[in-house]
Formats: C-alpha cells, structure tokens, sequence
C-alpha cells in the first residue's frame, strides 16, 4: 500500500465502509466481474501545488487468473457502456493490463451544476487488481497525472502479494 514516502509525508489511513464504495474496485454497468478473495483501500489527503486533494488506493487480491478477467470484463464493458458516468480515457498506461478511466458525477452546489470527475488507473500486477484515484477535493476534479504518479509505487508494492 501506498505510504508517507509516496503521499509527501502524509501516512494514508483505511477506507470505512461506506467511503468510496464505486471505486473499490469499479464494477460499472451490468458485468460478470469476478470477486476479490481479499481487498484493502487507503485513503489520505495530499497537498499538490499547494492545494489539498483527496486520493485512494484499493488492492484487491484475486484467485488465479481471475485479476486478469477482472480487467477484461471491465474493459468490455466499458466499451459498450456509452452514457454512463464511467469511461476509459487511455489504456496501457502503467503496462498491457491497465486502464486509466474517469468517473464523472454530477450535482447542484451552491445554485450551479458541478460535474465532477475523479480519475483512476486500474492495474493488474500478478494476481492483485491496484487502483490508485485522484478525486480532487471538494467541487474541483482530480488530476489523470497523479493518479498515473502513484500508481507507479502502487504497483510495486503489490508485486509481493499472493
């Protein structure tokens, strides 16, 4: 999992139950994604630029082959899921089996229309699926470039896990 080293001395702390629940993992539309045998999700708020933005890291463990079907039924579904608030922005970003997507939400804040994204590169590395989001922090969208950032790090500590 992603640390003080890699969050700029800010120690992540773990997801609640409630917090995140779209992202961890993405299951967009009607899809057969396998299940995690084990799962874990960080999140912390980092300062870039001198702003604050909030980031999250899921790890999920999968039985054999099954991290790899993960991302395949994610990507076939993406690609026929038109106008939906899910979308992929670019593949092979951190090696062949990884996605960077956007999600996108809307709401009323303060009399005006917010569309909001979060970016998220999912990747697979072994039998774990890694996901590292930046949802920016309050009405202001995250930043593809620093979810693409730590998920360099992200996956590299998920090399060890079985």
């Amino acid at each position: 999992m992603l640390g003080p080293d890699d969050l700029g001395g800010v120690a992540p702390l773990a997801v609640d139950r409630d917090s995140w629940v779209r992202l961890r993992p993405p299951q967009p539309c009607e899809g057969d994604y396998p299940e995690a045998k084990a799962e874990r999700a960080v999140t912390a708020v980092i300062d870039v630029d001198r702003a604050p933005i909030a980031v999250m890291e899921y790890v999920g463990v999968y039985r054999r082959g099954e991290a790899r079907r993960y991302l395949r039924e994610l990507r076939d579904v993406l690609k026929v899921c038109e106008g939906t608030a899910w979308r992929i922005e670019a593949t092979g970003v951190a090696g062949p089996d990884s996605l960077l997507l956007r999600y996108s939400d809307t709401f009323e804040h303060v009399d005006k229309w917010i569309t909001h994204h979060t970016y998220l590169v999912v990747a697979r590395k072994g039998r774990a699926v890694v996901l590292v989001a930046d949802a920016g922090w309050e009405t202001d969208s995250g930043d593809p470039a620093v979810a693409r950032r730590l998920i360099t790090p992200a996956l590299r500590r998920a090399a060890g896990l079985h």
